[in-house]
């Protein structure tokens, strides 16, 4: 039957892989990409319940969506009440009308959306590899983009518009090439414009389709960029009429702010992908050279690619290297540099044997289409505060080139007969044993609920609002009020930052402030002290990927009332009498001191002088919790002594170290033997060139 302008190219013959050693690897290869799918389906099953953020910017994506819920728009001035990713608006307006349809806006409701967008990936990955080479090709086509499943940062099932945006990319390349007709070129058109505003890094493969058209058909080439550029410029236009411009200054100007790194496209992005995915690169330049029959192109890209590794093992002592850290090889550290050299040796002996011209049949196409994944994920990587997931679109494109490319050089055609086939599927399987990671490790366990419901209870415990900057949905959904998110206030700082976050804390707008682990909110500490630092059992509550954070400090707003740490023992100081504490010696005074120090509660502290020695000791206290927390701050022969009240041993003690400049910080001992007892709290000053203050004890669990 002749083909009618309406379908698909006529595929490549089949033919018959060359040697009964190589079938059996293809086979082994198959079975191996097939589990990788299943485990990822298996993975995001589990993961998408979990209530809290397996990478830190979840909760800041999903609160754009709980933004429109509330009638608020996503693009305005930067304030503290919300800040914008520098994202389009696909992803929040898809999760704000599904959250309508069924009736809650979740971080799982957010990777739903993910997960069903890699799942189509997957189908269209499926289908590619099918309809060009047959089910098996198209097995191995998905599971190797599951493969990448972790080396990408594990970001196919996560809240954010990654997965979206690479599955309409994915629909709107297999609709362009398949329908051969005006009609598919206006529906790829369409499809590619939606991922624009989605995600703007859609648009690095509108003109590679757009190229491949032109040469199929000037007309069908007109049709899809008139409907790729038109639909996703009135998208952006009216999307910038709406908001006074602002939907403009984010999307594009706020771009602008990030850094570029040439370093990275030029060299380093290379770097990283020979040694994380070296598959991606060398099995795709072994079938270049049969393709593209220049010589110097192909020797070119391998001395670059030579170089790069050469630049990497120069950097021996630099692991882990966060775009490495989850690789399973790296110790002993020669081991990073195996799968990489193996891949290498494989094909070069492959092509040694195969010294004669082979014309692939794969439609260059395909060659065109990862050449733009590997430039999309070049200029991801390249940028300020890039991470793995900028490897997604070349893995999405060299999940459909390896399987075509393999299919090429190891099956049996005229004028093709390959030897030594069995070496390219056996590449193949080295690539994929080298990609397998811990999937216990990606799954949130028992020990991060305990935690996050430890959190819940502590801050059930705050009475009024509770600014969370790395975890916006959780003040939305605790308070009903969306904030901005911690990137956000990095983000704007090129537009002089969030100019009212500063006086809202003075203001004690909130009562907490929750910042975690390698964060820091401007102004904090003028109006905010340290109420608590969270204690974990190993790595609970922390992110997955990503920013490798979680809660670290709750930060409470200022109050001069006075608190009592137990019954008639002031904890604060701030009735500006020793209310429950008895001064011995010279160095404590009549009564608390007010000093400007840093780090303080209020505006009274206990405060030993350098003119003596003395002590400085609370009447029986009941503990009723596992730690006593208190800021302290000082040096010398200065101590805090916790002892049963009856006389003994002390349960426990703290000495700080001598500072510079007096600045009280957070300390948390731990009173556990205790409990239920009552003790004496001792601070000791036995140093008249020393000194120390403390404010704000709580027992806390």
């Amino acid at each position: 039957m002749q083909p009618t302008p309406e379908s698909a190219p006529p595929s490549a013959p089949a033919g018959r892989i060359g040697s009964n050693a190589a079938r059996w690897l293809v086979d082994a290869a198959v079975v191996g990409a097939g589990a990788y799918v299943v485990l990822f389906v298996v993975l995001a099953i589990l993961r998408a319940p979990y209530g809290f953020e397996l990478e830190w910017m979840e909760g800041g994506m999903v609160s754009h969506a709980a933004r429109l819920l509330d009638g608020q728009p996503i693009y305005g001035p930067p304030s503290a009440d919300f800040v914008p990713f520098f994202y389009t608006p696909g992803y929040p307006l898809t999760l704000a009308g599904l959250a309508k349809l069924f009736g809650g806006l979740t971080l799982g409701l957010g990777r739903a959306v993910s997960i069903g967008a890699t799942l189509l990936t997957l189908g269209f990955l499926f289908r590619v590899g099918q309809r060009e080479a047959g089910w098996r090709w198209g097995v191995l086509a998905m599971g190797l983009y599951a493969g990448m499943f972790r080396i990408t940062g594990a970001f196919y099932d996560l809240a954010r518009p990654d997965s979206l945006f690479i599955a309409f990319v994915a629909a709107a390349t297999y609709t362009a090439y398949y329908r051969r007709s005006w009609r598919g070129a206006l529906l790829a058109g369409a499809i590619f414009a939606v991922g624009f505003l989605t995600k703007q890094t859609t648009s690095v493969f509108v003109p590679a389709v757009g190229l491949y058209l032109l040469w199929r058909s000037w007309r069908h080439a007109l049709v899809f960029g008139g409907a790729a550029f038109g639909l996703a410029a009135l998208g952006v236009y009216v999307g910038t009429e709406v908001t006074d411009g602002w939907m403009w200054t984010y999307i594009f100007e706020g771009h602008q702010g990030h850094l570029f790194y040439w370093k990275n496209i030029l060299l380093e992005y290379w770097r990283d992908v020979l040694f994380v995915a070296p598959l991606v690169l060398l099995l795709p330049l072994v079938w270049f050279g049969g393709k593209v029959p220049v010589r110097i192109l192909s020797v070119f890209l391998a001395a670059w690619w030579t170089y790069a590794f050469i630049f990497r093992a120069s950097g021996f002592s630099d692991f882990p290297h966060m775009y490495y850290r989850d690789l399973w090889y790296l110790e002993p550290r020669w081991a990073f540099f195996v799968p990489p050299a193996l891949i290498a040796l494989l094909l070069l002996a492959f092509r040694a044997a195969n010294r004669g011209p082979m014309r692939p049949p794969t439609h260059g196409f395909w060659l065109l289409m990862f050449v733009a994944g590997a430039g999309s994920s070049a200029l991801n990587h390249s940028t300020q505060w890039a991470y793995s997931n900028s490897l997604m679109p070349i893995a999405l494109f060299a999940s459909a080139m390896i399987p075509l490319a393999a299919r090429d050089l190891v099956t049996t055609r005229e004028g093709w007969a390959p030897r030594r086939a069995a070496l390219v599927p056996l590449a193949v399987l080295v690539q994929l044993v080298a990609w397998i990671y811990d999937p216990v490790a990606q799954v949130p366990d028992a020990a991060d609920e305990a935690a996050l419901a430890r959190l819940d209870a502590r801050l059930a415990q705050v009475e009024g609002k509770v600014f969370f900057p790395a975890h916006p949905l959780y003040s939305w959904q605790r308070d009903g009020r969306v904030h901005t998110h911690q990137m956000g206030i990095q983000d704007v700082a090129f537009m002089g930052g969030v100019r009212d976050l500063g006086p809202r804390l003075r203001a004690g707008e909130w009562a907490a402030v929750v910042v975690d682990e390698r964060n820091r909110v401007p102004g904090l500490e003028r109006s905010y002290y340290v109420g608590e630092r969270f204690h974990y059992d190993g790595d609970a509550l922390k992110t997955r990927t990503g920013f490798l954070v979680r809660p670290g400090t709750l930060w409470l707003a200022q109050d001069p009332t006075e608190r009592l740490l137990g019954e008639g023992v002031t904890a604060n100081f701030e009735g500006r009498r020793w209310l429950g504490w008895t001064a011995s010696g010279d160095a404590f005074g009549a009564k608390p001191a007010s000093r400007g120090i840093k780090g303080r509660q209020g505006k009274a502290l206990a405060w030993s002088s350098r003119k003596g020695t003395g002590a400085l000791t609370s009447a029986p206290v009941t503990v009723s919790a596992d730690r006593l927390t208190l800021l302290v701050g000082g040096g010398g022969k200065v101590e805090v002594r916790v002892e049963p009240a009856q006389g003994g041993a002390a349960i426990a003690r703290y000495r700080p170290r001598k500072q510079r400049r007096p600045q009280l910080k957070r300390v948390s001992l731990d009173v556990s033997a205790a409990r239920g007892r009552a003790v004496r709290i001792t601070l000791h000053d036995r140093d008249t060139e020393g000194r120390i203050a403390v404010d704000d004890l709580r027992l806390v669990d």
